[in-house]
């Protein structure tokens, strides 16, 4: 493996076509299928975006139900045993083990976070979260100090978080990595930071609840064009090796997106609710009047429905919006489909099952989910990715903290 902090020539495997001295067997397999290009009147190709690309290369996920639930249940048992300080090296256990089975051009993607560092993370997550949930129950000064905390710690733990993913990732022995000066990272995070705060802020200061729906209707307003600077904060200052990835906002597109999401979540709401009411009025018409059961079960089957059909079109058309428009140097550019409804029934189905089986299920499902959003991303280039040469940037020392503190916040909302 080549060793990131020396900047040196990344040497490629040979495709087949050209490995003619090794056994039929054993030469590596790259499916790389000609995408066909329209032409011009006098006979040149068009540009058309995506499509004047010669080459495309879907990513493959490996992975079976089976081998990581045997992974999955000893992470679990053991991050019990332990009191949840486990927990970190199950982390790298687990994003290891997808990684390995995740490829590109038949090779693997790997995995290199220091598990005492997510833990140190976690611990700094942990207090963070209790010292914000609590602040304004002591005192309304020491509620505003701990704001100050976030909103100074936040955005620049958030970009370690990026740094550490990305800088602990790698394919071909080539690490990816993240890059970004102090104000832009603070440009970029702080807005969702705030969208995310200020309504609890106004609550826990006892504000009107209509001045609090108006601020919460203006946050609302500016949330998506605050997640499109987050996201095109996270691609604009990765790269791969010295090669950098770039990022087009649509900042159109993504008003679409939530206008969309709020459509179809209300219609998903207003039908369960209907039939929630229904299920209500029939067990109360038998069972007398006393129904509050009843209605707390209507009201959790009612959100489930919601999530279940809003979560895979929101997913879907977000990934395909979010990767459609990131391109990497050297003529790389992206397409993502994933298929909404492949992620509905799965949820619909598998979701079922888990719930069934006490959870028990749930590392099938998610390697079901990790198989339909690996497979619907095709990467496009004008040469065979498997032959592209990139040079391993030199990197610093990266930091887990605010990997630890952007989970426990939630301030990365994709997927």
């Amino acid at each position: 493996m080549i060793d990131d902090k020396t900047a040196r020539a990344f040497a490629p495997t040979l495709p087949p076509s050209l490995d003619d001295d090794a056994p039929e067997a054993a030469r590596p397999r790259q499916r790389v299928k000609p995408i066909d290009r329209p032409w011009t009147a006098d006979g040149g190709p068009m540009a058309t975006g995506l499509l004047a690309k010669a080459h495309e290369q879907r990513l493959v996920f490996t992975g079976t139900g089976a081998e990581y639930f045997r992974l999955w249940i000893v992470n679990t048992l053991l991050t019990l045993a332990t009191l949840g300080v486990y927990s970190a090296w199950a982390k790298r256990r687990k994003a290891r083990w997808f990684a390995r089975h995740t490829l590109l051009a038949g090779e693997p993607f790997d995995f290199h976070g220091d598990p005492r560092r997510i833990l140190v993370g976690r611990v700094l997550a942990l207090t963070l979260l209790v010292c914000y949930g609590h602040a304004f129950e002591w005192s309304k000064a020491a509620g505003f100090v701990m704001l100050g905390v976030l909103y100074g710690l936040g955005p620049m733990l958030f970009a370690g978080a990026q740094r550490f993913k990305l800088g602990n990732t790698s394919w071909r022995g080539v690490r990816f990595g993240f890059q970004a000066s102090a104000p832009v990272v603070y440009a970029s995070c702080l807005p969702l930071l705030v969208a995310w705060t200020v309504a609890s802020i106004g609550a826990s200061m006892g504000l009107n609840r209509y001045v609090i729906g108006l601020v919460a209707l203006g946050v609302s307003l500016l949330f998506p064009l605050a997640h499109g600077w987050l996201k095109r904060f996270q691609h604009r200052h990765a790269r791969y090796g010295e090669r950098a990835f770039s990022f087009d906002l649509p900042v159109r597109e993504f008003y679409g997106l939530y206008l969309a999401l709020v459509g179809l979540m209300f219609l998903a709401g207003l039908a369960a609710f209907v039939v929630s009411a229904l299920v209500v009025w029939g067990v109360q018409s038998v069972g007398g009047p006393r129904m509050t059961g009843v209605r707390l079960l209507s009201s959790l089957v009612t959100m489930g429905v919601v999530w279940v059909i809003g979560w895979p079109v929101y997913i879907a058309r977000l990934q395909k919006l979010i990767w459609n428009n990131t391109r990497l140097e050297g003529g790389i550019e992206f397409r993502y489909d994933l298929p909404a409804m492949k992620l509905f029934g799965t949820l619909a189905v598998h979701g079922l099952l888990t719930v069934l089986t006490l959870g028990l299920y749930w590392p099938f499902l998610a390697v079901r989910l990790a198989r339909l959003r690996v497979a619907g991303m095709t990467v496009l280039s004008d040469e065979p990715v498997g032959t592209m040469r990139v040079r391993a940037a030199s990197t610093g020392r990266r930091g887990a903290a605010g990997d630890g503190v952007a989970d426990a916040f939630g301030l990365d909302i994709g997927w």
